[in-house]
């Protein structure tokens, strides 16, 4: 069976049917607050959430370095995780520090080239070397969550997490009704669901682990050789 989604108003009612109370005693304002810090909570305990990830791309310019995130992505970005270079086999560049980088390419070492890192500072990726021409770059990263509870639709999250903001709000309910018993059998719920669906999403895919060998394959081209003429290919590099 399929897990169940919620929206705001779903989680609404159903800590109001738990809890006894009437939009007169618990109103919407309340139980957003509540909600939105258990939802805040949740988004705290992992870095890289699945329902986050999101990819996109843009072209760059000659010569120009920086570019807002703003600008060339409809989604609000939280996290850069990589970048890849389009162009022949495909490259990936490297993640620096802005500090390091701004301290290296500067002056004559400043000279367009082909990328081959980038950093990300004040909302804007930058690259290094600064592109010599246009060309596209295809990078993942993982988005902000959006407000579902003012935009309406389900939670901005896997339906495991749904019900865990139930408990979370019921819990922020008895507490400011001074039930510490109620209060903490609620949070426990909470902790215990989050952790659950934390371990459930970082748990490897039946097909892992996939071990990329030379062992594993007989009379065909292997891993190994293809990474090793990658390697002594010019072409591939631009050369």
């Amino acid at each position: 069976m399929a897990y169940k989604s919620l929206t705001a108003a779903d989680i609404r009612q159903a800590v109001r049917d738990i809890t006894d109370l009437d939009a007169a005693d618990l109103s919407d304002t309340i139980l957003n607050l509540y909600i939105r810090d258990g939802y805040y909570r949740i988004l705290d305990t992992e870095k890289r959430w699945s329902f986050l990830e999101y990819s996109f791309t843009f072209n760059t310019q000659s010569g120009v370095r920086a570019y807002n995130m703003a600008e060339i992505t409809d989604e609000p970005m939280g996290q850069i995780s990589s970048i890849v270079d389009n162009r022949g086999t495909g490259y990936r560049l490297d993640m620096i520090g802005f500090d390091m980088a701004e301290g290296t390419y500067i002056g004559s070492y400043d000279t367009a080239s082909d990328p081959l890192f980038y950093s990300v500072w004040g909302g804007s990726i930058h690259l290094y070397p600064k592109p010599n021409n246009a060309r596209t770059l295809t990078c993942r990263g993982y988005r902000e969550p959006f407000d579902w509870q003012t935009e309406g639709g389900d939670v901005d999250a896997i339906p495991s997490l749904h019900f865990p903001l139930v408990y979370y709000a019921c819990s922020r309910v008895y507490q400011q009704l001074e039930d510490s018993a109620m209060a903490q059998m609620y949070k426990s719920s909470f902790d215990e669901g989050v952790a659950l669906a934390v371990k459930n999403s970082v748990t490897p895919n039946s097909h892992n682990p996939l071990i990329l060998t030379h062992g594993q394959t007989t009379g065909r081209p292997t891993y190994k050789g293809w990474i090793q003429g990658l390697g002594s290919n010019r072409s591939n590099w631009g050369l």
